[in-house]
């Protein structure tokens, strides 16, 4: 709890220029203060290049819309209930994403545009019915569609999902 009214008070800093040198306690606006007043005794220990970076991300985050700060809000709510293991199981997943070419990222992304546009009810059949499957029928499935034309990796999902009597919404 602590950790997220840290952040959010972080968040409203001013967008100043503190460069190298850094923030002093009593240039934080009161209301951030307030919020971190934990740290008040560790608060010159931060690095100013700490400190620079977490202004220029608070400029950043006072530029976002407010769905766009509720969204974030969330994933980092989601994201601060994970295991450490959980954390550098995604943190290692996305180094990898990162290393592919940007056709197969594209690809990627196009893919979970698709799964996040499913109905909740679909999403969990969906996990459900992969779940079951052995290693082999994955194996499988992933070749048919990484050989498949667009319109045959949508016939083929759909069957997928039809063997669970989820229905696509298209």
């Amino acid at each position: 709890m602590i950790r997220r009214y840290a952040l959010f008070a972080l968040m409203w800093l001013s967008s100043q220029s503190w460069a190298n040198q850094g923030i002093e306690w009593q240039q934080l606006p009161p209301e951030s203060q307030q919020l971190l007043i934990q740290l008040k005794d560790s608060w010159s220990q931060i690095p100013p290049e700490r400190q620079k970076m977490i202004a220029d991300r608070i400029q950043h985050w006072q530029q976002l819309s407010p769905e766009a700060r509720a969204e974030a809000k969330q994933r980092f709510e989601r994201w601060q209930a994970l295991s450490p293991e959980q954390r550098q199981k995604l943190l290692a997943r996305y180094e990898e994403f990162k290393q592919l070419p940007p056709e197969q990222q594209a690809n990627i992304k196009r893919k979970w545009q698709w799964f996040s546009q499913l109905a909740p009810e679909q999403k969990a059949a969906l996990r459900e019915r992969w779940q079951t499957l052995s290693d082999e029928d994955k194996a499988a499935i992933r070749e048919r569609l990484k050989n498949a034309s667009p319109a045959e990796r949508r016939q083929l999902r759909r069957e997928f999902l039809q063997q669970r009597s989820i229905r696509l919404q298209h």
